[in-house]
């Protein structure tokens, strides 16, 4: 046994990859997927005249019967450093298990870029998929969270600082909506993307005979793909826009668990991550309880970003191919993808567990001693001295309530100058931290309400 990386170790590969994602882009079944692609090139290049029906009938049977193991694995390794070429070691071992009539057509007419690129998109088809599906897991539990703590009072803060007050619901309502953006970006990006590839040495099709178009849109019928409209061999944009896509679906991932750390800290202590019997947040501390998802989600993210950035560098080729761009693609793509499905997965377990301490965040609120009521009330004030006068005022009564160690609701309620303008009526509705919350709840439940997505 041995795993040269995270993602392929036994112990630490779960924490790296979504399981279903990770079979997709795993040798074997990585080689049988190509394996079925030779094999569709050769029956569909028959329908057209291209290979003996014979041979197509032998290769295809190979192809979809041939043991991959160990053995086989070696006889292809050996193929490939033997010739120096990518795909010639699986094309040695296909045709060493044929006779030299039907050996002669394997892989006939078509390029590496031909079976590797078709069998991208097949795969990141499945990736797009298993994505979607995680995301929605996170949407439910977004939601549900929101609804719950629609008017759960808590301090809304910029800078670290707080500022006013808002509810929980509607810190969850702008993440949830966020991720519903990426599950219709999902949705927009497949189009572009389940496009397979059968061009030839320079995109021309011309090793597919008069018939080239008919054959290569045979060839994507079958596998359930759409034909080109024209090659894409050095055209990376697409695959450039998935990995932009899986940066902004960790980068929201990221930004969620950073939150959640952020808040689960000893001294605001408003949330925290579920907590599982038997686990262990530090091996010398004994009594610490580690916000390890958040954490983890912000180790996902920005190896996302690092691989991604390495895609970006293929959008630049030379002439009609260029294996220093295009083969980058090979390490960054389903790394990538992992990484982005194991945050994902990540994110839906995060939230589906999360504590939330409603008290805990009213008392955080009220430890302002009402400083983040300041704009309400200066908002009320300034029809009547003026706005820069009101903000002034409630400026000078926080500063120096600040100094004297006294609440600005007290000093409100003593100056003199807001006596004269606001009667009690007025101002203490003011004062009243679950009334200040603005339209976050309207908010909310227009994002509750606005899910249209499949």
């Amino acid at each position: 046994m041995s795993a040269a990386t995270m993602i392929d170790s036994v112990v630490f590969g779960s924490l790296w990859s979504q399981r279903g994602i990770k079979a997709l882009f795993d040798e074997i079944p990585r080689t049988q997927a190509w394996l079925e692609i030779i094999a569709v090139l050769a029956e569909v290049q028959a329908e057209h005249g291209l290979v003996p029906a014979s041979a197509a009938s032998a290769i295809a049977a190979c192809c979809r019967t041939v043991e991959v193991d160990a053995a086989f694995f070696a006889e292809v390794g050996r193929g490939r450093e033997e010739s120096g070429h990518s795909m010639q070691g699986l094309i040695r071992a296909i045709q060493a298990r044929l006779a030299a009539a039907d050996a002669q057509w394997v892989y006939a007419n078509a390029t590496v870029q031909d079976v590797t690129d078709t069998w991208l998109m097949l795969a990141l088809r499945e990736a797009r998929a298993l994505l979607q599906n995680d995301l929605l897991q996170a949407d439910h539990a977004l939601a549900t969270l929101a609804r719950r703590h629609r008017d759960t009072v808590m301090a809304g803060r910029t800078h670290g600082q707080q500022g006013l007050p808002i509810t929980f619901g509607f810190k969850v309502a702008v993440w949830l909506a966020e991720v519903r953006r990426h599950r219709q970006r999902l949705i927009e990006i497949a189009p572009r993307m389940d496009v397979a590839q059968l061009c030839g040495g320079v995109g021309s099709v011309s090793s597919l005979g008069p018939r080239g178009l008919d054959v290569q849109l045979r060839f994507a019928e079958r596998l359930g793909l759409r034909a080109p409209d024209i090659s894409w061999t050095t055209s990376r944009d697409v695959l450039a826009e998935w990995c932009a896509l899986l940066t902004l679906i960790t980068g929201t991932a990221d930004r969620i668990g950073h939150e959640v750390v952020n808040l689960q800290r000893s001294e605001i202590g408003e949330v925290r991550e579920g907590f599982v019997a038997g686990t262990v947040g530090s091996i010398t501390m004994p009594h610490k309880r580690n916000p390890e998802i958040g954490e983890h989600l912000g180790t996902l993210a920005r190896l996302t970003r690092h691989l991604s950035a390495a895609v970006q560098e293929g959008l630049v080729h030379d002439h009609e191919r260029d294996g220093r761009a295009w083969k980058t693609e090979w390490h960054a793509i389903p790394e990538a993808t992992m990484l982005a499905g194991r945050a994902v997965e990540l994110l839906g377990d995060m939230v589906c567990a999360l504590e939330v301490d409603a008290a805990r965040m009213r008392a955080n609120l009220e430890a302002s001693g009402g400083a983040v009521l300041s704009e309400a009330v200066m908002l009320a004030l300034a029809p009547h001295i003026g706005r820069d006068a009101a903000h002034r005022l409630l400026y000078d009564l926080a500063i120096a309530a600040r100094d004297q160690g006294r609440s600005l609701i007290d000093a409100v309620r003593a100056d003199p100058t807001i006596a004269a303008t606001l009667n009690t009526h007025a101002l203490e509705p003011l004062l009243d931290l679950a009334r200040q919350t603005g339209h976050c709840a309207a908010m909310i439940d227009q994002v509750l309400a606005g899910d249209t997505l499949p």
